[in-house]
């Protein structure tokens, strides 16, 4: 090497160097001669001995302390003087090297920088491993450029050197740095871009979320991110676009998640906001994909709430309205049906509260779906979602159920004409705990049909009820005075539960030794439109009489006796068919009918 005069060429020359104590001459090259210094470097390297390395170390040290690199710095050098002092097993001089490096912002080969750590590994130097640590954070903060597979080789090492799992997460978290890095770089353009049509950029998006979230322990950066790309998917939602970008995202993430419960619950809030999105934009087909997506992943959003806009402080019942609303609008009546029993039905909890605007839209929403439900004569439903209107679940709803009593008589009206008695008993049943107002023809019209059909418990509980609800008129005279009337508009099965009603008040009567002198009385009352020259009406209550008699078990006799001044029919019952009938039926009928 041509050295100037001023250089010591026993430094720079001898295996020994310079053993004077003191040398007037230089033993670090000036400033600007940078391309000396390389050629000293790398006729140091070139012959391999451990002495004229750890030399090599000083003048680099020494030299780029005072100066930059400049046009005559190469690269290559620093990274052979970096292999070759692994190779001497210089360790602490590699770190010299690297620390110097880092100040001067210049980069080692990210090779040299895995060859450290395999280094480090395979010696087992577990000593080392907090500078090495230090050392990769140093370069990682001046810009060093690693990808994925470069941090999985060095968390590999890691494991082998059986380092701490805050090392571990260390280097987890400067991964998860670098995710965000790419994920934003993708992120940014893909708004304005046009491949951002493709189905392969929503699931690239979904794959580098998980890189990024995957050993992040920095809540606030991946909630930034979070963020961002819950805007980035609500605002394509916003477009014309074909196609829904949150399904092929979601894929995505749960493919890569690998089970984990806060993407499951990341993927659900974003999907709540996407959902707003399309709702507020009309695109129903789109949102009602957004929620088959988040079904089919199994993923409860009911119990979620959204990401981003409003939707962060929605209310649940709101939520579920707006998702119910959806699939409404895309003909599912299940689908509807089913976000709604998700999510219990709930309308204002202490957990959930809810204004008074979200239990109307409740309300109105449910409406929707009887009629709807009504209209495909699915009763079963319809009851179920009546059941559930609000007011009932919850008492701080603060609604009057009274209100309601319009629908569940409209349900039971179709019930009747398709004679579904099962629903329209459960119905019945239903508004008879709440306090709800039944019509009482459709009351009088179960009571008859159970009854035909020979469902004469239910028929009777009915009965006793709509006594008590004032559906028939107080019991004309004075049944313990053994005289009943019975309006003629009865059907057969009406008249038989009163003459029931009539046997059990008279039964001590009836079962005494005098009894055979006693005349049991019912009569068949005219209805103020049954007018003597009108007489068909009154004929064929005067049948169902006979036919309530004759079905009775066992059967019962009527007499007739004689027509009254109101032109009315006047019957005896035969004391010896009632005094049979009590003794076959007093057991249950004293339960029954002795209010």
């Amino acid at each position: 090497i041509e050295l100037p005069r001023k250089y010591c060429r026993f430094y720079f020359m001898t295996l020994r160097g310079c053993e004077r104590a003191k040398c007037w001459f230089w033993h670090v090259p000036e400033q600007g001669d940078e391309k000396i210094c390389m050629a000293i470097l790398r006729t140091y390297i070139s012959i391999k001995e451990s002495g004229l390395l750890k030399r090599a170390v000083q003048i680099f040290v020494k030299y780029y302390k005072e100066v930059t690199p400049g046009v005559d710095f190469a690269s290559q050098v620093l990274n052979d003087l970096l292999i070759s002092l692994l190779k001497n097993c210089l360790l602490r001089e590699v770190f010299q090297i690297l620390n110097v490096t880092v100040r001067i912002n210049t980069l080692v080969a990210v090779d040299v920088l895995l060859k450290v750590f395999e280094h480090v590994a395979s010696l087992n130097i577990r000593d080392a491993v907090p500078t090495l640590i230090s050392t990769f954070c140093k370069l990682i903060d001046a810009g060093m450029f690693l990808e994925f597979e470069h941090f999985d080789y060095i968390i590999k090492f890691l494991h082998q050197l059986q380092v701490s799992s805050q090392e571990i997460n260390t280097v987890l978290n400067i991964k998860s740095r670098y995710v965000f890095k790419e994920l934003f770089a993708y992120i940014y353009p893909l708004p304005s871009s046009q491949h951002c049509k493709e189905k392969s950029d929503w699931t690239k998006l979904g794959a580098l979320y998980v890189n990024a979230r995957t050993g992040c322990e920095h809540f606030d950066d991946l909630q930034k991110l979070s963020l961002c790309i819950a805007e980035i998917l609500t605002r394509d939602s916003e477009t014309d676009r074909p196609g829904v970008p949150f399904c092929d995202f979601a894929d995505a993430v749960i493919k890569n998640s690998q089970h984990n419960e806060a993407d499951r619950i990341f993927i659900g809030r974003i999907g709540i906001s996407v959902m707003y999105c399309y709702h507020k934009a009309l695109q129903w087909i789109k949102g009602r994909k957004v929620l088959d997506k988040l079904h089919e992943l199994q993923i409860d959003f009911t119990v979620l709430k959204g990401l981003i806009g409003t939707e962060r402080l929605a209310s649940r019942c709101q939520i579920v309205n707006k998702a119910a609303e959806i699939f409404l609008k895309t003909g599912s009546l299940d689908g509807a049906t089913w976000v709604l029993r998700e999510s219990d039905w709930t309308t204002n909890a202490p957990l959930w509260p809810c204004d008074k605007v979200d239990i109307l839209n409740r309300h109105n929403l449910l409406r929707t779906l009887v009629h709807k439900y009504l209209t495909k004569s699915l009763y079963r439903q319809a009851f179920e979602v009546l059941q559930n209107l609000p007011g009932f679940q919850n008492h701080s709803d603060t609604v009057d159920v009274s209100q309601y009593s319009c629908l569940f008589n409209k349900l039971i009206n179709a019930c009747f004409e398709s004679k579904n008695l099962g629903v329209s008993s459960s119905a019945v049943d239903f508004m008879l705990s709440k306090n709800i107002a039944i019509d009482f023809f459709l009351l009088r019209g179960l009571i008859t049909a159970l009854g035909r059909s020979s469902l004469w418990s239910k028929a009777r509980t009915y009965y006793k009820s709509a006594l008590s609800l004032g559906c028939y008129p107080p019991l004309q005279g004075n049944l313990y005075h053994k005289l009943l009337t019975i309006p003629s508009y009865l059907s057969e099965v009406e008249m038989l539960l009163a003459i029931e009603i009539f046997l059990v008040s008279n039964a001590s009567d009836i079962q005494s030794p005098m009894a055979t002198s006693q005349t049991l009385q019912i009569i068949l009352k005219r209805c103020e439109d049954q007018t003597v020259q009108n007489n068909s009406d009154y004929q064929a209550a005067v049948e169902r009489l006979i036919l309530a008699a004759r079905v009775s078990d066992p059967k019962l006799f009527l007499k007739h006796m004689t027509m009254n001044v109101n032109m009315e029919e006047v019957y005896s019952l035969e004391l010896t068919s009632a005094l049979k009938w009590l003794q076959e039926n007093m057991k249950w009928a004293g339960k029954v009918w002795l209010f």
